[in-house]
């Protein structure tokens, strides 16, 4: 009877190895998220963009208008679709917050959790496997190029909840289920006009089963409501149009794109997912082709739309999300695998490890946002009452009356031939801004300046570089204000390290 235990003792403690060293990954990882998420609360920016957004949702709960005259400053389109404007300013109609980002922010963490939910119940339908739901919380958790965007005004992940919705309502069995799937396929186009995966596979799929009255009511009803609502609304601003589609036809860069990808294709769960192929070939078909059919559509999608200078590595979320139930077959193949080859258990928990170790480091690493407060903070109480022109968009919100909100869309547009910056660049000229703020150093994303050329020379013809404060250079005017001196002064008491007056610009 020993005998017979022995030989199963290895395979069994390789087999636990193995899935011991996934799961302490995906718990490092879900540390690691729960560590972003407790940055709600801060007073500066979760990431670049925040302002520019929150700045149109302020002013569509004064004015009621999103789509607002270009030739008045801050002179720049809201690019996004109308319902996510009204998304975000819910909380602030019925809580008056101190830190305008909070409200947002928190629906941002609800939508998140929300996909996860949907992904958990997506996976209990494909696989009726006991607890299999652990696995697919803590995969999802484990996408690492999700987590500094749990915080971010986005339209992302309230979009994708409507676009999962949509495909696990075309798992199910119910009558009712498909034209429900249509309409939450059709909604998620109304916060980003490029989630169009959940349609796609949808109408797909159905049509590869021959289902045609239930295609039939699926892309009307998905046609209908990723239509109608742009239409009715652009009756009300018929600006909307227009600014949504400021950024086409976009400037190429395919080599950004490709690094974009390359970032969404390592993470954990895109690896787990390969492994699901050969099963999935005989498990229930139909509904695990569904599933693939989204995942590609996606990725296509994202692939796509990301080739334009403007798009992040959130273009591939929705692809992240639909790959998971695969992934967490992956996994549930891979212990099985682990089992049967005590080699192979090995090798899996060494690579594991090789990926867990780096990630566990995070959890003792520096944490950026440590001190951004304090500087805002400070730099808010110096500036209070001035008038400012700052390229950092969140201190561009102390001014009521911004002229600029989001430099990288002044700079991206100009290329395009679309906005002439002429009226920005004048106002800089004549010294109108008791201070100009930008970053100290040159930045960039993707191949398009953070600042206008046109822009930057008349700053520096326009105005002296005075002291850095947190990568902030603050520049008063060559012809000195009747405040010029005072602010000089709060300024250096406040911290802000002088710039040598010998000192070229070096941003």
């Amino acid at each position: 009877m020993k005998a017979s235990l022995q030989p199963q003792l290895g395979p069994m403690i390789v087999k636990h190895a193995a899935a011991g060293v996934l799961i302490a990954f995906c718990l490092v990882s879900i540390l690691l998220l729960i560590r972003e998420a407790s940055f709600l609360f801060m007073l500066h920016e979760a990431a670049y963009g925040d302002s520019y957004i929150l700045y149109d949702v302020l002013q569509f709960q004064k004015t009621g208008i999103i789509y607002r005259d270009l030739s008045q400053p801050p002179y720049l389109p809201a690019q996004y679709s109308p319902i996510v404007y009204i998304l975000y300013s819910l909380p602030g109609r019925f809580v008056a917050w101190d830190n305008p980002f909070v409200g947002p922010r928190l629906i941002v963490i609800a939508a998140f959790l929300v996909c996860i939910g949907i992904v958990t119940s997506i996976v209990r339908k494909l696989i009726p496997v006991r607890f299999v739901w652990v696995w697919s919380i803590l995969l999802a958790c484990s996408i690492s190029s999700m987590w500094k965007w749990i915080l971010q005004i986005r339209a992302d992940f309230p979009g994708i909840c409507f676009s999962l919705l949509a495909i696990r309502l075309l798992l199910s069995r119910a009558s009712w289920a498909v034209p429900l799937a249509g309409i939450c396929a059709g909604f998620a186009m109304q916060f980003k006009i490029t989630f169009v995966a959940a349609a796609a596979a949808g109408a797909l799929w159905l049509l590869f089963q021959r289902q045609w009255k239930n295609l039939a009511k699926f892309t009307a009803l998905a046609t209908m409501c990723s239509t109608c609502p742009y239409l009715l609304y652009s009756v009300r601003e018929p600006l909307m149009l227009p600014q949504m589609l400021a950024l086409s036809p976009g400037i190429a860069d395919v080599s950004g794109s490709l690094l974009l990808m390359r970032q969404a294709l390592r993470e954990l769960v895109i690896l787990l997912a390969l492994l699901s192929f050969p099963p999935v070939a005989w498990r229930t078909w139909p509904r695990w082709a569904l599933i693939f059919i989204f995942a590609a559509t996606s990725f296509a999608v994202g692939g796509l739309t990301d080739l334009q200078a403007g798009g992040n590595v959130n273009y591939y979320f929705e692809m992240l999300f639909a790959v998971v139930p695969m992934a967490v077959l992956g996994v549930l193949r891979l212990v099985v695998m682990a089992r049967r080859n005590a080699m192979l258990g090995l090798l899996v928990a060494l690579f594991g490890i090789y990926f867990l170790a780096p990630r566990a480091l995070l959890l003792y690493g520096e944490i950026e946002n440590v001190g951004a407060d304090e500087a805002f903070l400070k730099v808010a109480g110096a500036l209070h009452g001035h008038h400012i022109f700052s390229t950092i968009p969140r201190l561009a919100l102390l001014d009521p009356d911004p002229s600029l909100m989001e430099p990288y869309l002044l700079t991206y547009m100009h290329r395009l031939g679309k906005l002439d910056p002429k009226p920005i660049v004048e106002r800089i000229r004549n010294s109108e801004y008791d201070v100009v703020i930008t970053a100290e150093r040159p930045q960039s994303w993707r191949g398009v300046l953070h600042i206008d050329p046109d822009v930057r020379n008349a700053i520096v013809g326009s105005y002296n570089p005075t002291c850095t404060l947190r990568g902030w250079l603050l520049q008063l005017p060559r012809h000195p204000h009747s405040t010029s001196s005072d602010l000089a002064q709060q300024l250096a008491n406040m911290g802000c390290e002088p710039v040598p007056a010998s000192t070229g610009p070096s941003w």
